[in-house]
């Protein structure tokens, strides 16, 4: 009778272990799919189309335009430059691609799409194609200003502080020298928000209390920056003159840490 026991019970145990199994089993497969329920669903989208649009409308349709021009590299290009330049393009006629093309300024998208030109020709080109177009003499010292404009004006160039030479602050007839140690001070101030006209950024400047001119000395350029007012500058060279909307950290630092000069009440109106 003994015997009889001890089989029942290692029955019973093989039993308890498989039915325990089969309701584990059953309990994570109801887990699971409960789970699976309640986790939102991925949106599967299909990889973006290749633009199959002719290179001049894919060029024009962009907004981030990188220009560079011999040692000078990857300026971006402000708005106002690069809508004058979608302007020019129109005035271009398509030609049969050029064996022999030495370009004197390059550029590209944020997508891929690059540009160069010698002022004679046109090029735009991506991995996959490329069309040349021909430049009308009528237009080629206009194109060569706009170009050097857009890099030479550029709140981007103005920042690149490792080409400067020499750096002089003017307030009336007071002027200091800043030692190189400190241009990155003064760059981590600039900070612009837009290219803007020139009315507004002129009638502030009548109404400031305090007005400085930054003079600085490149490498084979000179550039001036004028503050008018807290709220605008004015950036000119012999290539061109841009006006931007800037963060009242410039104005600031000029007044407070460069001049020592006190705060007027109407400073910021």
């Amino acid at each position: 009778m003994a015997k009889k026991r001890k089989l029942k019970k290692s029955v019973l145990m093989g039993i308890f272990i498989v039915v325990f199994f089969i309701f584990y089993g059953i309990s994570f497969f109801v887990f699971t799919n409960l789970e699976n329920k309640n986790k939102p669903e991925v949106e599967v989208t299909e990889e973006t189309k290749e633009d199959t649009r002719d290179l001049m409308t894919q060029l024009k349709s962009k907004n981030k335009i990188y220009m560079s021009s011999g040692d000078i590299k990857n300026i971006k290009v402000e708005e106002i430059y690069w809508n004058e330049l979608k302007y020019e393009l129109t005035k271009f006629s398509k030609v049969r691609n050029q064996e022999k093309f030495t370009p004197i300024y390059t550029g590209y998208s944020d997508d891929g799409v690059r540009f160069s030109t010698n002022l004679d020709f046109f090029r735009i080109y991506t991995v996959n194609q490329e069309v040349y177009y021909k430049v009308p003499v009528a237009e080629k010292n206009k194109l060569d200003a706009l170009l050097n404009g857009s890099i030479h004006t550029s709140f981007d160039f103005v920042k690149q502080y490792k080409t400067w030479k020499s750096v002089e602050i003017s307030y009336n007839d007071k002027t200091k020298t800043i030692h190189k140690w400190k241009y990155d001070d003064l760059v981590y101030k600039m900070s612009a928000k837009r290219t803007v006209g020139k009315v507004q950024p002129e009638k502030n400047k009548e109404r400031s209390k305090y007005n400085f001119t930054i003079d600085i000395k490149g490498e084979n350029y000179d550039l001036k920056v004028e503050t008018m007012g807290p709220y605008y500058v004015k950036i000119s060279s012999d290539k061109g003159i841009a006006y931007y909307e800037v963060s009242i950290a410039l104005y600031d630092y000029l007044r407070d840490e460069i001049f020592k000069l006190p705060v007027e009440s109407d400073d910021y109106e």
